[in-house]
């Protein structure tokens, strides 16, 4: 699931780099939600160094910058994630928003750490900070949790034609 999970982000990120989006979205933002939903602690953080890794190759900031973000993001919204189900779309699209509110208010000062000038008008704070989190929650629902809810009812009737079609005692 969780690279199923994985295999979405890239591609959603890789349709983000081709096509420029007038509303840009956090691409493994549903990702790492799922990831600190479904992993121990230690693990989400690798994982979420990778998913960094992968976006700081597309990235015109300094190496590292994404990564450091996700793994600082991962490790404060961990102790949250007892709050959310793994298994409920509409926690997922949830705990997105928070990640990529959390995230976004990283970005913002990492990229202040590192010297890179910012604008910050009215238009932008709304965007960024209110609209960006809803927009990537509605993102988490409809490219995450419908694919990943499907592929689990698929593999569970899956599963239970085949025990049925290997208990073959009469009834």
């Amino acid at each position: 699931m969780i690279w199923l999970g994985f295999g979405l982000a890239t591609v959603a990120l890789a349709c983000q780099c081709v096509w420029e989006v007038q509303a840009p979205f956090f691409a493994y933002g549903p990702w790492i939600a799922l990831v600190l939903l479904k992993r121990e602690r230690a693990q989400a953080l690798w994982l979420c160094a990778l998913a960094g890794g992968v976006v700081d190759l597309l990235s015109d900031h300094p190496m590292g910058l994404h990564a450091v973000n996700y793994v600082v993001t991962a490790a404060v919204l961990a102790r949250f994630a007892k709050h959310f189900l793994a298994d409920a779309p509409l926690h997922l699209g949830l705990y997105t928003g928070v990640v990529s509110f959390v995230s976004t208010w990283l970005h913002l000062f990492l990229l202040f750490l590192f010297d890179r000038r910012v604008p910050f008008a009215g238009k932008w704070a709304l965007g960024e900070f209110l609209g960006m989190p809803i927009l990537d929650g509605v993102y988490a629902l409809v490219w995450f949790a419908v694919p990943l809810a499907l592929v689990t009812k698929i593999k569970r009737y899956w599963t239970l034609f085949w025990l049925k079609r290997k208990n073959l005692s009469p009834r």
